[in-house]
């Protein structure tokens, strides 16, 4: 504004000395401002002589500049634990099972009788045979049943050997030969001899060639 009013005072003291101005005229200033950009136009016109003076004025431009504070986020991620369950193995003893099967024990009747052998001499007859071929199997008992009379006096045992000493395991004898319900009885184990003959306790040779075969 300074050096608008040093044109002024310039222009005022120059057009003075070249003209008089009446009295009874009116000064009459307008001033318009324009903005253009960042420059400022500035006119100033006098009246009654149409004398424009034009200025201009440079505007200094701000410059404002914000700094934006860097954001730094930081995510955190929760640690995630899994727990696994134990396995547990059982192990389980299963109790062995023996089994038993007992075979019902088959008791097996020979009839036995007394007859006279082919040398005029008395033997015995089993199931009406002489020299009899008699197969027995373990688990079975014998019962040789010496009901009939003709076995009187003569008692039936079992023997190793022809006419040799009585073997006596496992054998069983009731009432009195020649009579009702007489037997002897052997059980078939597996001690039993695989060869047993047939003996007369009181007379030799009664067994003639029998024998009791254990398959």
């Amino acid at each position: 504004m300074r050096q608008v009013s040093k044109l002024l005072l310039i222009f005022l003291i120059s057009f003075c000395n070249g003209s008089e101005v009446s009295n009874n005229e009116t000064l009459i200033s307008s001033t318009t401002t324009t903005v253009v950009d960042s420059t400022s136009t500035s006119s100033t016109t006098f009246a009654p002589f149409s004398t424009t003076f034009s200025q201009k004025i440079k505007i200094p431009t701000t410059t404002t500049t914000t700094t934006v504070p860097q954001t730094t986020t930081t995510t955190t991620v929760p640690q995630t634990t899994t727990t696994v369950p134990q396995t547990t193995t059982t192990t389980t003893t299963v109790p062995q099972t023996t089994t038993t099967t007992t075979v019902p024990q088959t008791t097996i009747d020979v009839v036995v009788t007394v007859g006279t052998g082919g040398s005029g001499q008395s033997v015995y007859f089993l199931n009406g045979s002489q020299n009899t071929i008699l197969n027995v199997v373990s688990g079975n008992k014998y019962r040789f049943d010496q009901s009939d009379n003709s076995n009187s006096n003569h008692p039936l045992r079992f023997s190793t050997s022809q006419d040799g000493s009585q073997y006596s395991s496992n054998v069983t004898t009731n009432g009195i030969p020649g009579n009702n319900g007489s037997y002897v009885e052997i059980e078939i184990t597996s001690d039993t001899p695989n060869k047993l003959y047939v003996i007369c306790t009181n007379h030799f040779g009664m067994g003639a060639n029998s024998e009791i075969i254990k398959n």
